[in-house]
């Protein structure tokens, strides 16, 4: 079974033009796991080839908004 990492922002604190805030995804068979969840991290699922309806589990590094301020 394959693994895929998506690096869905790599930023600083603040989102930029062509660089979101902290999100990766690893999707692995039907499952994706998410890391961080910064904002605009929706904007970036949708331009993937990501599925919101794969995601099964969120993972938040630490309590900086920039790592969690994405989250419903």
């Amino acid at each position: 079974m394959q693994l895929y990492i998506y690096f869905l922002g790599t930023g600083g604190s603040w989102p930029s033009s062509d660089r979101n805030v902290s999100a990766t995804a690893i999707k692995r068979g039907g499952e994706v796991l998410l890391l961080d969840c910064g904002e605009g991290t929706q904007r970036q699922i949708q331009k993937s080839a990501l599925s919101y309806m794969q995601i099964t589990k969120i993972f938040i590094t630490h309590f900086h908004g920039d790592h969690f301020l994405g989250l419903p």
